[in-house]
């Protein structure tokens, strides 16, 4: 294992894992081989007796027939698909499972708990590393497995924050443990996931939590330990200093696996849904684990009604309806509030239908849905706990008042024990249906939930109490639940706001007479008619373009434009097809009288067509000519579309309040390689931005658009910083001398760092070019991208490439370097290339001459590694030992790295020579020879002994020799890794160096040999 990652990931894990209450025990001593005896195999993923004694602690009744039932239908689950086998062991954790047997009252069905989730302390928390698992392929060794009573609950993967894109490649290793990238190739071991709840990626410094249904894109940090405080994570881990900021690992462990916690996510906190035929199991994220806890906290604890309620404002994506669910699941669980009836209501049709169908299919319980007012008086009448949906319209009226002409309604319930839970609160709950809401249930707390910020007047705040739990639109940001969007005002000379409106009509209208000015006026108004003006649109089409051509198009992404009107929409296709721009399409509502200019665009079928065109990615779309590159709207798709290829919105009408965060919020979503989503504004929306803004309060609506201009000082400061690095060798002749530069990035961690700061250099100078802000830093990024590449080569690192800092700038550096002779896209030079010598010579500095010569070695070993894994890992062993020897005398380290590197593949050549070995029987040999001095912990073994090790690899060669023509002899599904086992164990038991003792030496032989069989013959 990479010592980085050993003892800066995954040593850490455990030993906070450990203070936070879990049990360590190492993946040896859970083996099949362990004295121990805690599995009867390798294919074993859950530990039986743990298991067993679980259960009987938990239920001290069950009999001896139905614990081993309880037990084997857990171990072996019958679903067809690990999907289908990992819901139905969640049900059984979280709701248990049923056996009839007689506890004195007749035989009867008896509840048994897995998991005694009210009390933790009675469960056994148990964390063990390197857990060895055969597969159908082979085995898999997982870094990290948390078990609960025996059962695999948790997989961690810890990767070295010094490799490129850790987290990443850590989810992709989760994924092929649990034969998740291609379930047909059987490359894991899919049982070990039929238990598993989560499922975590770090690197240390980040540290990404996700599902078995979870994307790459869905892993996302934890990053609020609740109910503990950040700097109570310190505490745990033994470190008295307040002032350090724990990492992201150290918060998601104590915020997800605390014993505590980590029973209460899984109990209350997990959702399987339906999505797009596909279903989809869902874990709530730290703001909503937070606002359901703070939320029955006060329920339970504030002393008068109008304090039990309060606001749960999480922004927009952030999963408000889900988050519902996990209260409602958390209530329904809680030994007070169970008893509680539960109201929903919302505002809108299709929130009161997805609730409706969200809880149904979550609650396991029977949901009534008000379809009429009188059904909802009837079911708000009753005192009972269950859960009802409803549509606040429904409170307009009764029967009694709309009989009697009375505008409120009558009291329906009194009872203290209703909760009311009211979806985008800040809309319509301001009314007479709030106040007959109040007097409908007088005595119900309410729990308002909002997407977007309250009202400076607290509208909302003085109907329903206080602030709960806020995430706001910074947050999400931080979190890249979405992007940071950026504002730029555009062509002051269109925008129709101030004095300028009467200039334009005058320029757009000046030839008409006075009589059909006035007309014009008098029919559409004065911004109107300037906003539909085709001269005018015709300029902003023009700059539209350019400015998508040089900001949007190159990272691949598309454009929505919001217009005035239904007739301006139209024009500005008109406009746009006119120029020659790629295709659009206009999305607009329809009326019987629309003209015919109109009524092409209100068709609903091709909308939708059009709909789902937009929101694939270019490079999906065949033929490219034909690609949907712009919607042009009024009001339809201003809420609720979701298109994250949408990058910039070209806003070129009056937006305010929820109507404008609504809209903007079109261009947050995130997508790969998506760093900003822009409004360009053509209207003027900057001359009363403040205005537009002015009911929200400032601290809840910052973040929610930055000004280009706000850039700059990032970029300066992202440049500065950046350039740190090589203040010693100066800046602008310091950066033309490469070696100078090589030699401050020849750390590690050095170079990990800088890694980091020139990738946000980059993104922000892709966001800011071609403005001519960018200018000034131009010619440093350049010479920077410069240094990149040959770092890369020097140090054969591949994670200083330009993956993620935008088109433009790779476009920028790769002309750049072209210009002057170096070619971005030649490889490293490998150890053994016929030009490495000539390549070294020509370094000048010694220190980085030894670190060219150092990673080379490391490279040609990692590569080589699978095909005699002995004897390269002895090789990794005495590189770093030079190293250590050496220190810092580089003249000397150049000298010793020299003679390694000569000796690396003559010495191997000789080894086999020697024994009179082949190069393949020679590895095979190694691993024999290096696993039984292992065992026997000597480093020579007698020459009979050797010459014995010699013959048996001799004769195990000669037996995969004779089989490899075989089609398919080394294939997943073929028996020919079964024969190897089998003929390595029979060799080995009658060979005279193993004993009775010996069975987990064969073990590992044999899983050994047929790890290198298959990379030896399986690729021929």
């Amino acid at each position: 294992m990479d010592k980085d990652e050993l003892n800066k990931v995954e040593q850490p894990a455990i030993d906070q894992l450990v203070s936070l209450g879990w049990t360590y025990l190492p993946g040896a001593a859970l083996s099949p081989e362990h004295p121990a005896q805690e599995r009867s195999s390798f294919k074993e993923v859950v530990l039986p007796t743990r298991l067993n004694t679980a259960i009987q602690k938990i239920n001290p009744w069950i009999s001896v027939d139905n614990l081993r039932k309880v037990t084997r239908g857990l171990i072996h689950p019958t679903a067809a698909t690990l999907m289908e086998a990992n819901q139905d062991m969640h049900t059984a954790l979280v709701r248990y499972l049923s056996v009839e047997q007689d506890l004195g009252k007749g035989r009867k069905g008896q509840t048994v708990r897995i998991i005694d989730f009210d009390d933790p302390s009675r469960n056994e928390f148990l964390v063990t590393n390197q857990f060895r698992i055969v597969g159908a392929d082979g085995p898999i060794i997982p870094d990290l497995v948390l078990f609960v009573n025996g059962l695999p609950l948790a997989v961690i993967e810890c990767k070295s924050p010094y490799i490129n894109h850790p987290i990443a490649k850590g989810i992709e290793q989760l994924r092929r443990y649990a034969d998740l990238r291609n379930p047909s190739d059987n490359e894991g071991a899919e049982r070990l996931f039929y238990t598993n709840q989560m499922m975590v990626s770090t690197c240390g410094r980040k540290a990404h939590l996700g599902t078995i249904s979870s994307g790459p894109e869905h892993y996302l940090e934890w990053k609020d330990p609740y109910p503990l405080r950040k700097e109570d994570v310190n505490n745990i881990n033994g470190i008295n200093n307040i002032n350090k900021k724990p990492s992201s690992q150290e918060v998601l462990l104590a915020g997800v696996f605390s014993p505590d916690n980590f029973l209460d996510l899984i109990r209350n906190f997990i959702v399987f849904e339906p999505v797009g035929g596909t279903i989809i199991k869902k874990l709530a994220r730290y703001q909503q684990y937070r606002a359901v806890h703070k939320t029955v906290l006060r329920l339970k604890t504030a002393p008068t009604r109008k304090e039990k309620g309060g606001i749960i404002w999480h922004t927009q994506g952030s999963g408000k309806s889900l988050t519902m669910v996990f209260l409602a699941i958390k209530i329904r669980r809680d030994p007070v509030l169970k008893a509680y009836k539960l109201v929903f209501l919302t505002d809108r049709t299709q929130l009161d239908e997805q609730l409706t169908t969200t809880f149904a299919r979550t609650q396991g319980e029977t949901i009534y849905h008000a379809d009429s007012v009188k059904h909802l008086h009837e079911l708000l009448r009753k005192n009972s706990s269950d859960l009802v949906t409803a549509m606040i319209q429904k409170f307009r009226e009764t029967d009694t008042a709309s009989q009697s002409g009375q505008d409120e309604l009558a009291e329906l319930n009194p009872s203290e024990k209703i909760i009311v839970l009211a979806d985008e609160a800040h809309r319509s709950q301001y009314g007479d249906m709030g106040v007959n809401l109040n007097i409908a249930l007088p005595n119900a707390p309410k729990i308002a939930f909002t997407g977007t910020p309250l009202i400076k007047t607290q509208k909302t705040s003085a109907e329903f109490g206080s602030y709960i739990d806020t995430y706001t639109i910074e947050q999400a940001v931080q979190d890249k639940a979405t992007v940071q969007i950026l504002y730029e005002g555009r062509e002051a000379r269109t925008k129709v706001t101030g004095d300028s409106l009467d200039a334009l009509f005058d320029a757009y209208f000046g030839d008409k007479t006075l009589e059909e000015q006035e007309a014009i006026r008098k029919k559409h108004g004065t911004e109107l008619a300037v906003l539909e003006a085709p001269q005018r649109i015709r300029e902003i089409c023009i700059d539209l373009l350019r400015h998508y051509q040089e900001h949007i198009q190159p990272d691949g992404f598309k454009a929505m434009i919001v217009t005035a009107s239904r007739h301006a929409a139209v024009t500005y296709k008109e406009m746009l097809d006119e120029l020659g721009a790629p295709p659009s399409a206009v999305i607009i509502s329809g009326k019987a009288e629309d003209k015919k200019r109109l009524r092409p665009h209100s068709n609903s079928a091709l909308q939708k067509q059009q709909c789902k065109q937009f929101v694939k990615p270019l490079a999906d779309e065949s033929p490219a000519s034909e690609s949907l590159t712009f919607l042009i709207v009024k009001d339809m798709l201003l809420t609720g579309f979701d298109a994250p290829i949408c990058q910039v919105m070209y806003l070129d009408r009056k937006l305010r309040d929820h109507s404008l965060l609504q809209a903007i919020a079109r261009v947050n979503r995130t997508a790969p390689g998506k760093q900003r989503g822009f409004i360009v504004d053509y209207y003027g929306l900057s001359d009363y931005l403040a205005d537009a803004l002015e009911v929200f309060s400032a601290e809840d609506i910052q973040g929610a658009m930055q000004s280009l201009k706000d850039e700059i000082p990032k970029l300066m400061a992202r440049h500065t910083r950046v350039m740190r690095y090589f203040s010693a060798v100066g800046t602008v002749v310091g950066l033309q001398d490469i070696e100078a530069c090589l030699e401050v990035l020849a750390d590690q961690e050095v170079r990990h760092q800088y890694w980091i700061d020139f990738r946000k250099f980059a993104r922000s100078m892709n966001i800011v070019m071609p403005d001519p802000a960018a200018k000034p830093y131009l010619a440093d990024l350049k010479r920077l991208g410069k240094i990149n590449i040959a770092a890369r080569n020097i140090f054969q690192d591949e994670q200083l490439s330009l993956d993620g800092a935008g088109e433009k700038v790779r476009k920028l550096i790769a002309e750049h370097l072209s210009a002057t002779g170096v070619d971005p896209k030649i490889a490293p030079i490998e150890l053994f290339a016929a030009d490495f010598r000539e390549h070294i010579q020509g370094i000048k500095s010694a220190q980085v001459k030894a670190a060219a010569i150092e990673h080379a070695i490391k490279a040609h070993i990692s590569v080589q590694l699978e095909e005699d894994p002995a004897y390269y890992k002895k090789l990794s062993e005495r590189l770093d030992l030079i190293i250590q020897q050496q220190g810092e005398h580089w003249d000397s380290l150049v000298e010793q790295l020299s003679l390694f590197m000569d000796s690396i593949e003559p010495e191997r050549e000789a080894g086999a020579e020697e024994l009179g070995l082949t190069e393949t029987e020679y590895a095979f040999r190694n691993i024999l020879h290096g696993a039984v001095c292992g065992e026997r912990k000597t480093e020579y073994l007698s020459a009979a002994v050797a010459e014995e090790i010699n013959d048996l690899s001799r004769e195990m060669v000669s037996v995969i020799d004779e089989q490899a023509g075989i089609v398919d002899y080394f294939r997943k599904k073929s028996n020919g890794c079964k024969e190897i086992r089998r003929e390595t164990k029979r060799r080995l038991v009658d060979a005279s160096f193993i004993g009775d003792d010996d069975e987990g030496l064969i073990k590992t032989v044999q899983d050994e040999f047929v790890d290198l069989a298959r990379t030896r013959y399986g690729k021929k």
